[in-house]
This record gives C-alpha cells, sequence and structure tokens, in this order.
C-alpha cells in the first residue's frame, strides 16, 4: 500500500521467535479500510494460532483531529467474541511510526518475552527480569534498557501475569481501553509488553486537497469542542461532585492525546503541591487519569480523596478499575491498596456484552472512528467526524475510491 500506511504488516510468531514481513496489498485496504475492521480481517486470518492484533486507523497519526487511535483486537474471555479495545494518547500513532501499520501476535512464548518494535526492526527480547515487576517499574526499564525516554507501552502488570480476567493491558504507566480481559491474554502468551519507537513517514495521494480539509475540520472541531476541559470534557463519566471537588484540590494540569482538542484526562497530585510546575525530586507525585469511567467507579468505592492514590495502584497492578471498584470493601487509600494486592492475585470479572471498549459514549460514530483511527471520545462530541467526512478524507489520502459505508463493519 504506497499511501497512508506502511509497506507491510508484521505477523509476530511468539513461539518460534521469529517474524515475518507481509505486503499490506492494496486491495485489502480497500476491501477493509483499517482499524477494526483490517483488524478483524487480519485476525480472521489468523484465528487457529489464537492471535492478539494491534493495528491503526487510516488517519492514524496524522493531521485529522483526534487521529491518535490504535486498537486491539482480539478473543474476550469476558465476552466470548472478538473485541475491540480503544488504544488512545501516542502508543496507536506511534506503531505506525515503527514501519508496521499493523501486528499480528500469534502462539505463546516459552518464557516472558516483549516486543521491541523500532524503524521497521522486531526483536524478542527476554521479560525474565521484568516479570513480576509492576507496570510502572517495567515501562521504566524497558526504556533504560532501549535507551529511549520516548518509547510507547502496552503493557501489563501483575494482574496479566496471572492471567486474570480482571487484568488490563495499560498504555505506559496509566489505563486505557481495555475492558474485556486482554491483559489476561498478554499473560498466557508469557508477553510483558509491546514497545514501539519509530521516526517513520506517511504517503499520502493529494497532500494539498488533505491539508486544506484537515485545517477546515480541524478549525471545526475545536470550534464545537469548545473551552470545556477536565472533568467537564467528561461529562458522560458520571463523576460525582464530591469526587470532582476531591479532585480539584489535587488537579495539576490536564492532557489530551495525540492531535487532539478535547483535554479530557487530568493529571493529579497528592504527593506534593499540584501547584508545583518544576520537576522535583519526587518521581510519582501522581496518577492522570486516563480512564474518567474507571475513576467515576473507583470514587464511588473509596473516600473521594483517595481516589487518585487507589487508582494509581489499579494501573500499576495492570486491573481495570471498573472491574475491581466493586470488590472494594475499605474507604481509605492503604486499606483499598491492601485489597488491590490481593485482587491482582486472584479475581474474575463480571462478563458482558459489547464490540467496542465501553471507554466512551457509544454513538452511530464510534464505529467509524474505529476504522478511522480517530479517538471515540472526540468523535462521539462532534458530528462532522463521521463517515461521510472519512470517505472523502480516505479518497483524497489514498487516491482509491471510498464512500461511507466503508467505514461500517
Amino acid at each position: 500500500m504506497d499511501n497512508m500506511y506502511t509497506e507491510y504488516y508484521l505477523v509476530v510468531d511468539l513461539a518460534t521467535g521469529e517474524a515475518e514481513e507481509v505486503e499490506l496489498e492494496e486491495e485489502f485496504v480497500e476491501q477493509y479500510v483499517g482499524g477494526a475492521k483490517l483488524n478483524l480481517a487480519l485476525y480472521d486470518k489468523y484465528k487457529d494460532e489464537d492471535p492478539i492484533v494491534f493495528g491503526s486507523g487510516l488517519f492514524t497519526s496524522t493531521l485529522i483531529p483526534g487521529s491518535c487511535l490504535g486498537v486491539l483486537t482480539a478473543k474476550s474471555p469476558l465476552t466470548g467474541k472478538v473485541a475491540h479495545a480503544s488504544i488512545t494518547w501516542n502508543a496507536g500513532a506511534e506503531l505506525k511510526f515503527t514501519g508496521y501499520s499493523f501486528v499480528v501476535v500469534k502462539n505463546k512464548a516459552a518464557e516472558p518475552t516483549y516486543l521491541w518494535l523500532h524503524d521497521e526492526i522486531a526483536d524478542f527480547v527476554d521479560a525474565s527480569s521484568i516479570w513480576g515487576k509492576d507496570t510502572w517499574e517495567a515501562t521504566d526499564a524497558i526504556r533504560d534498557e532501549q535507551g529511549e525516554d520516548r518509547i510507547q507501552l502496552l503493557i501489563i502488570g501483575k494482574a496479566g501475569e496471572n492471567k486474570l480476567t480482571t487484568a488490563q493491558v495499560i498504555n505506559n504507566y496509566w489505563g486505557d481501553g481495555d475492558r474485556f480481559g486482554f491483559g489476561a491474554l498478554f499473560g498466557e502468551k508469557n508477553l510483558k509488553a509491546i514497545a514501539m519507537r519509530g521516526m517513520g513517514e506517511l504517503e499520502l495521494d493529494d497532500a494539498d486537497a488533505f491539508l486544506e480539509k484537515a485545517e477546515d475540520l480541524f478549525k471545526d472541531v475545536v470550534a464545537k469542542v469548545g473551552a470545556a476541559k477536565g472533568f467537564d470534557a467528561a461529562d458522560y463519566a458520571d463523576i460525582s461532585a464530591d469526587l470532582k471537588a476531591a479532585a480539584a484540590k489535587q488537579t495539576h494540569r490536564v492532557d489530551a492525546d495525540f492531535n487532539s482538542p478535547l483535554a479530557y484526562k487530568v493529571y493529579l497530585k497528592y504527593r506534593e503541591d499540584p501547584s508545583v510546575m518544576d520537576m522535583t525530586d519526587n518521581w510519582n507525585p501522581g496518577v492522570l487519569v486516563s480512564d474518567p469511567i474507571g475513576f467515576a467507579a473507583i470514587g464511588k468505592a473509596v473516600n473521594p480523596d483517595a481516589a487518585g492514590e487507589v487508582l494509581e495502584k489499579v494501573f500499576r497492578l495492570g486491573l481495570n478499575p471498573v472491574a475491581v471498584a466493586s470488590k472494594l470493601t475499605a474507604k481509605d487509600a492503604a486499606g483499598a491498596i491492601a485489597e488491590l494486592e490481593k485482587l491482582a492475585e486472584s479475581s474474575e470479572a463480571e462478563k458482558f456484552d459489547a464490540v467496542f471498549s465501553p471507554m466512551a459514549p457509544e454513538s452511530e460514530r464510534t464505529e467509524a472512528a474505529y476504522i478511522a483511527g480517530i479517538c471515540p471520545v472526540l468523535a462521539a462530541k462532534v458530528d462532522t467526524l463521521n463517515a461521510d467526512t472519512y470517505a472523502e478524507l480516505a479518497s483524497l489520502t489514498t487516491g482509491l475510491d471510498f464512500d461511507a459505508d466503508a467505514f461500517k463493519m
């Protein structure tokens, strides 16, 4: 595929330690477009080898607003169906920059391993020394080992290593869109992490027309998002007034995903003054509330002023906050953290029925966003981020003829 994607997708066999580059053919993209739709086609192609597919959307890592999305696709132990988890922040964009727009991970490694993708190279790295470490410690260890602080990781903690359905795949230090127990699948494969870093570039068919359209679209999206930020922008999360008030006292800053104008992620500091902007000797002053719905669930289970610290432990252990919140009985941070340690050893999540991560409001635009590579939280708020818009942009960028139906599963 000449435009918008890298030339190959990667098939990784953990059992043999071999990685194969397979041409991403134009006809394949024309039929399946990208994101969750193309992931599903790859899953079906390799389904006899128990695959996990990590892929990007057509517009992931581009100038289209909200173009952060990567998608994890696998058979969920909680739904019994193939499901798609949203990966936001920077990991989806970094996947494309590595030189691989899609990665199929199949079979099981004999020993703990992490996959290191960089500049069209795939390395299998012994993860024995970080097996057992929490996600924060392991993220730092991998970045130190590879000598690059900007490596983006999909990583598991103790819960994933223990193959629990309450386990979540963590995005660097923070939780993300895995509500499906995919952390347990990583653990079953002895896969501690997928680490990514690259400097790749994308080509497109009509650059001038694309840039003009992208600029107009960005202005429209910014106008429709308005001034709302932080928990006001995450109004879908049912965060209580008490929890908002407690968090306001700890709020240090708000952040947005790659190329998104919607700053709905809130960084809380509870180990130092949240007004301090300078770097200090405090290595871990707080937590990024990357999952407002998960934060709301934890905030209902514990004292509101302890919610950030408890959420931090959830992320360190690689747990799904929604799945474990109802299992907490202690209201204070110390008591809840002790309970979480036990839950990371043995706990199960309730089964449910979903295809896409229940991380954002459901809308008719969710499906299209998962194919296009657009943050579903942003797409749910902005009506012009829809299948018709994506089809027009897809035709400009690829030189192929797409209509709105292409952005439907």
